[in-house]
C-alpha cells in the first residue's frame, strides 16, 4: 500500500515544475490559434512603393510615391541640385519663414542669431559629407567657423572680419588634430575652410543688411524665399534641371515688381529692378556654388540647402545696398 502512494507523490512533483519558454510559447500558441500572418512581398519588378493587401491585392504607389521614385531614378550631378522631396517641405518652408520673422522681432541680434546656428550646422554637414567619401576634415572647426562669423554679424562687419582672419589659423591648428588630417595637412585645412568661411559669409549677410537699411532687408529675404519656393515647387516635379530655377525667377520678377509699384523704402522708383535682376541671377547660381562646396550636388547637407541661394547673393546685395544708400547720402 505504501509503494502506490510514493509513485502519486512523484508524479504530482513531476507535473508541477515549472513550465519552459518553449512550453509557454507553444500553449500560448495554442491558445490564439494561430501567428500572425505576414504581410504578402510585392511582385518581382513592381516599382517602390507598391502595396499588396492582405487579400492579395496589388495596389500602385502613391502620387507622392511616384514623384520620389522619378526624382531618384535620375543620375547623380556634381552641379545641379537634387531635390530632397521626403518628408514634409512644404511645412518646414513654412515654418522657416515664419521663423526669420521671429528673429526679426529681436532686429540684427535674432537675425544674426538664427542665421548662425543654421550656418553652424550646415558647415557641419558639409564637412561630414567630405569626411563619409574619405576626406578628413574637422566638421566641428568649420561649424564654429561659419556659426562664429554669422553671430559676430550682430556687432557690424569688423567682428564679421576678426572671426574670417581668426579662421584661418584655427583651421590650421585643427590641422594636427587627428591622425587622418595630419596625413593630408592642406587638404584638411582647405575642405574645413572651404565648408565654414562661405557659409558664415551667407550667413552674415541678412545682419548686416538688416543694420544698413529694414527695407533692403526685407526686400532680400522676401525674394529669397520666393525663389526658393517657386524652385521647389515646380522643380521638384519637373522631368529637368531648368524649370525650377525658371520657376523661381518668375516668382523675383513678380515680386520685384510689385515692390517697385508700392515704392518699398528706402528704394526710389523702380531701382529695386536692378536688385531684382541681380537676385534673379545669383540665386541658381547660389545653388551650384553650394554643390561646389559638397563632394556631389546629392549629398546630405539640408542647413546648408537652406541658405545656399545666399552663398552669392547674399554679400553682393550688402555690399551694393551699402553703395546706393551712400551714393544717395545716407
Amino acid at each position: 500500500m505504501v509503494e502506490p502512494v510514493k509513485a502519486t507523490k512523484v508524479t504530482k512533483s513531476s507535473t508541477s515544475a515549472k513550465p519552459t519558454q518553449a512550453t509557454k510559447a507553444t500553449r500560448s500558441a495554442k491558445g490564439t490559434g494561430s501567428t500572425k500572418a505576414s504581410r504578402p512581398a510585392p511582385p518581382p519588378g513592381a516599382p517602390p512603393g507598391t502595396r499588396v493587401t492582405k487579400s492579395g491585392k496589388v495596389k500602385k504607389p502613391t502620387r507622392k510615391q511616384r514623384r520620389i521614385n522619378k526624382m531618384r531614378s535620375r543620375p547623380p550631378t556634381r552641379f545641379l541640385i537634387t531635390y530632397d522631396i521626403n518628408g514634409p517641405k512644404v511645412r518646414l518652408g513654412i515654418g522657416w519663414a515664419m521663423l526669420i520673422g521671429l528673429a526679426t522681432l529681436g532686429q540684427e541680434t535674432g537675425v544674426a542669431a538664427l542665421y548662425g546656428a543654421v550656418a553652424a550646422l550646415g558647415a557641419w554637414q558639409a564637412a561630414r559629407a567630405w569626411k563619409t567619401w574619405g576626406a578628413s576634415t574637422e566638421e566641428y572647426t568649420a561649424g564654429a567657423i561659419a556659426g562664429g562669423m554669422g553671430v559676430a554679424s550682430a556687432f557690424g562687419f569688423a567682428p564679421v572680419g576678426l572671426v574670417a582672419l581668426g579662421a584661418i589659423p584655427l583651421a590650421l591648428l585643427a590641422g594636427f588634430s587627428t591622425e587622418g588630417t595630419r596625413r593630408n595637412y592642406l587638404g584638411s585645412v582647405g575642405l574645413t575652410l572651404q565648408c565654414g568661411l562661405f557659409l558664415g559669409v551667407a550667413a552674415a549677410s541678412p545682419a548686416l543688411t538688416y543694420r544698413i537699411d529694414l527695407g533692403g532687408f526685407v526686400a532680400l529675404i522676401v525674394l529669397v524665399c520666393v525663389y526658393e519656393m517657386g524652385d521647389f515647387l515646380i522643380g521638384s516635379g519637373s522631368s529637368n534641371h531648368i524649370e525650377g530655377p525658371l520657376a523661381g525667377i518668375a516668382g523675383i520678377a513678380v515680386f520685384t515688381f510689385a515692390m517697385a509699384v508700392v515704392h518699398l523704402a528706402p528704394f526710389q522708383g523702380y531701382e529695386i529692378v536692378l536688385f531684382g535682376a541681380v537676385a534673379a541671377a545669383l540665386c541658381p547660381l547660389g545653388q551650384l556654388f553650394g554643390s561646389a562646396i559638397l563632394p556631389r550636388a546629392d549629398a546630405r547637407a539640408p542647413a546648408l540647402r537652406r541658405l545656399d541661394s545666399l552663398l552669392l547673393l547674399g554679400p553682393v546685395w550688402t555690399f551694393g545696398l551699402y553703395q546706393y544708400l551712400t551714393s544717395r547720402g545716407r
